[in-house]
């Protein structure tokens, strides 16, 4: 699949380009060219949540990365639970904080060093990161 810079829209990437890349021109997002059809939803939420994201984030990579390797990469990064709890009748809250650091971030920064390291193709690759001081640990 190919994804577009939202600010310069002729520029278009692949998966791997666009994280090994990170922002495209003009510090643009990178978004996927078409998103996919999910034929029946009610069954894809009733899987568990590593089978979910597989099939949510296969469709969005593309033939790039094998289903088995978007698997390991999702089974290595969420090692831990993201459980809905009911706040109220018909209102419902998804818990991100129950990660390594506590943090919502647990979820992108650890899914996107197993992206690095799917495109690396077991090359070398330095993870530099930082924080606002919001969520540091």
């Amino acid at each position: 699949m190919k994804l577009y810079n939202i600010k310069e829209n002729d520029e278009q990437v692949s998966f791997g380009q666009a994280v090994r890349q990170g922002l495209g021109r003009n510090q643009g997002l990178f978004f996927p060219s078409q998103l996919p059809q999910f034929d029946d939803v009610d069954a894809l939420l009733d899987e568990d949540f590593i089978s979910r994201s597989t099939k949510i984030l296969s469709a969005l990579i593309g033939d790039e990365l094998s289903s088995e390797q978007v698997n390991s990469m999702i089974d290595a990064a969420f090692q831990f639970p993201a459980p809905i709890k009911q706040v109220k009748p018909g209102v419902y809250a998804l818990e991100l904080f129950h990660g390594p650091t506590l943090a919502f971030k647990d979820f992108g920064g650890r899914f996107m060093a197993q992206s690095l390291a799917a495109v690396s193709n077991g090359g070398k690759i330095t993870i530099l990161t930082a924080t606002s001081g919001d969520t540091g640990a």
